[in-house]
This record gives structure tokens, sequence and C-alpha cells, in this order.
């Protein structure tokens, strides 16, 4: 199963920006309703050194006297807070954390504040916790990997903790099943599937090597390569742009093209490429055409069923690696004279002859 196609992470980010309250409130149902997920948090904050024993209930948006509300507060059998949660995407620290919220574990019995992020944010979240928790309290007996890190807070009772979201949801997920807790089990599926979505459209930061001419020329040449294709597919006769507008595309480059008799738009976008990772270079097809790519073989692929935000079917062309540019131009055009082929060999080309010749 994709966590990114489950219903949640499809369904949640269209109807709401508070995608980060969404994901505390899932999970403090999850915890809320299940032992073994509590066990689970329980076994994650002992591994960073913190042994705050059986979790009894778990309460979200805990307003305390110090200052400060965190995402979540699980308690013990007897009312007291034992682990703070805070769960974070991408949104910045707030003044409170992560003082205030140490202020509130319990003096005297171990306790926990555990921040929950995205797996890309972790090594430079990180310093940011323990330089702001250091101003203010003596840490020792630093841990740090990259599915928990954690340091010691004026004593060996209590923890500051950072781990990933992949990580703990993972790790509740493995307990719950072994538990038979099906129930619980399909919920962190379906929060994993959110989780993983937001970290994938996640602002990445640069690093000086992005910021080369190296970089720039490569996305330039891909702007050449498309329009060389396009005029070689258009020179063999199996591509055409008659009476077509060109429609750039927010996230990317590319020509409105006819292929096989069917109107298509062929270039690089950003989001396909980041999302699936293979290619840059892609073919989008509307919903009105699906029946078409059904019929000719083009839709039995799970990449091919992606949509864009605007509900293009999209069609990933290999772009080959390592080799001279007319190599490269000339595996792109004969991988879209393919598709053109097959296309053509299932439907009626849409476009009359004496249309083409006026």
């Amino acid at each position: 199963m994709s966590y990114e196609t489950t219903l949640f992470a499809h369904i949640a980010p269209r109807f709401t920006d508070r995608i980060e309250d969404i994901a505390v409130e899932a999970l403090g149902h999850i915890l809320s309703n299940s032992e073994a997920a509590r066990s689970a948090l329980e076994e994650t904050v002992l591994l960073g050194g913190a042994n705050v024993g059986p979790l009894d209930r778990v309460q979200t948006q805990v307003t305390a006297e110090e200052g400060g509300r965190p995402d979540l507060v699980a308690f013990d059998d007897i009312g007291d807070k034992r682990v703070l949660i805070e769960a974070k995407f991408w949104a910045g620290l707030t003044p409170n954390q992560p003082n205030q919220y140490l202020c509130q574990l319990p003096e005297g019995r171990p306790a926990a504040l555990l921040f929950i992020a995205p797996a890309k944010r972790i090594t430079m979240l990180w310093p940011k916790l323990h330089q702001r928790a250091k101003e203010e309290f003596e840490l020792t007996a630093e841990s740090v990997s990259k599915n928990l890190s954690s340091v010691a807070v004026n004593n060996e009772s209590h923890r500051l903790l950072l781990t990933s979201w992949a990580a703990l949801l993972d790790h509740l997920g493995t307990r719950v099943k072994s538990a038979g807790d099906t129930s619980a089990e399909a919920d962190i599926q379906q929060l994993r599937g959110l989780t993983d979505r937001m970290d994938a459209d996640a602002f990445l930061p640069w690093r000086p090597e992005d910021l080369g001419p190296e970089f720039a020329r490569r996305v330039m040449g891909l702007i050449t390569l498309i329009d060389d294709v396009v005029s070689s597919g258009i020179a063999d006769n199996f591509l055409d742009t008659f009476k077509l507008k060109t429609a750039p595309r927010y996230e990317g480059y590319g020509r409105n093209i006819r292929i096989g008799g069917v109107v298509a738009w062929f270039g690089f976008i950003l989001d396909g490429w980041a999302q699936h990772g293979s290619t840059p270079l892609w073919l989008l097809f509307t919903y009105s055409e699906y029946e078409q790519l059904q019929k000719s073989g083009l839709a039995d692929t799970r990449v091919v069923k992606w949509r864009t935000k605007d509900g293009k079917f999209c069609i990933p062309i290999a772009l080959p690696t390592a080799v001279e540019y007319d190599a490269v131009l000339d595996s792109v055009v004969a991988s879209l004279k393919h598709i053109a082929e097959r296309l053509k060999s299932t439907g009626p080309d849409t476009l009359e002859d004496e249309e083409r010749e006026e």
C-alpha cells in the first residue's frame, strides 16, 4: 500500500491548510483509543532515556500555568504529565519552544518533551532545540541519530527528544499490529499517508551546490530538448500542433501537442518529478482522453493514473543519462512515437487531413 494514496492524504489538503492541527488530532485519537499505541509511545520515550512507565490517557491542547500549550499531553494513572508532544511539519519554533514546555515536566519524576517532525527536517531542527534549551537548562548525555535524538535536561529524569513522523508511526504501527488492534492500524496508515504527503510537499533548504550555474543550465537544456522533440515529431508526422495554443504550466514548461490523434501536453513538470523521482518529462492527458489511454493499453501502469492538481493523467517519459544530446533527443522522440502509434491504432485521428492543409 502506498501511504501517499490514502484517502486521508488525498482529502485533507484539499479542504484546509491547517494540516498540522489535523495531524495532531489524528495522533491524539490514535493514542487515546489504543493501549498498544500508548505502549509504543512509552517505548519510544524509553529509548530516549526517560522511563515514564504506563501512560493512562492522552489529551490535546492542554494549557499550563507555566505558559505555552503543547499539542499533546500524555498522563499517567494519577494524572501527572509524563510526556509532552509537540508536532511539527515545516512551521518554525515559537518563543515558548522548547523551554516553557520543559518547565511543565513534573519535578522528581521521569518525563519527556517529544518533538515530532518530518525526517528531512531532523538534522536542522535538533541543533535549534538543543541550543535554545541550553540557554536555560543544563544538558547532558546527548544522543543523536536519524530516528531519535535525545538529551538529558538538568538531571537524568527529564529528556528532550526529537523523532520523525515516519519513525514514530512505523513503531506505533508495528506495535498495534502485533496486538491485533486493526482499527488503530488502519488509522495509523491513514495518518502516515498524510504525513508522507506533507513531507514530500515540503520546502527543502537550498544547498550551496544547488545555486551554481549547472542546475540552471540543466533546466534550460530541458526547455531546448522539449522544443526539439516537438519539432522532430512534427517532421516525422507523428506529432502536430495545428490550431493548438502554447499553454505553459505553473510547475514547468511544455507544449500542447496532438499525438496519435489525441491532444496532450508534453514537457517537464516539477511536482511529478518530485513525487515520483524517475524523470522530469511527462505527457499529460485530460480526463476525457482516459478511455483512449485504456484502449491503447497505456493506462495499465500505476504512474499514469497519478493526476496533477488540475486532474491531468500523466505518463512518464524516460530521460536517458550519461549520453550525448543527440542520443537523448532520439530516445525521447522514439518514446513519443511509440505512444503515438499505440494511440492511433485504437482510435481515429481527430483532425481531418483536409483541415491540416488549410
